[in-house]
């Protein structure tokens, strides 16, 4: 019998402030890890675990890596990215967030040393690209795109 093909599924979080009337966004930079080490990315991210939903997930990354508290009324759905990369397919799904509870703060220091807000529309060059294109979506109201199926 064939194996079948397993889709795996990651939650992103955008979480935004205003300063001076700009939007500021939170990226944290990724240190010493598999993945996009020495990259930018958005504020909180991870895999779901069995049994769990999409926005409780969210909610946990988020707790687990910046420290804070979201309700579930705050965590809003920005977009959907099928991202095929080298080794695997995935659906990125990303949340944007406003309100909150508690300051963020770097987590877990052994994956990432800096935590910074960025004005939305002055990105930091090393930003990860799927990261970008997730603010892109967001800034635009995009819900949907694809990633690395170019022919």
């Amino acid at each position: 019998m064939k194996k079948r093909f397993k889709l795996h599924c990651a939650v992103f979080l955008i979480l935004t402030k205003k300063k001076n009337q700009n939007e500021q966004v939170l990226l944290q930079k990724r240190y010493h890890t598999e993945i996009l080490s020495g990259k930018y990315d958005v504020a909180a991210s991870g895999h779901l675990e069995k049994n769990e939903s999409v926005k409780k997930a969210m909610i946990r990354e988020t707790k687990e890596e910046i420290g804070i508290n979201i309700l579930e009324e705050n965590l809003h759905y920005s977009s959907t990215i099928h991202a095929k990369f080298e080794d695997a397919e995935y659906i990125l799904i990303t949340f944007w967030a406003n309100k909150y509870q508690g300051t963020p703060k770097i987590m877990e220091p052994d994956k990432c040393n800096e935590l910074k807000w960025f004005d939305i529309n002055k990105l930091p060059e090393d930003l990860a690209d799927t990261r970008k294109i997730m603010i892109e979506n967001y800034k635009n109201h995009i819900p949907y795109q694809e990633y690395g199926f170019q022919n």
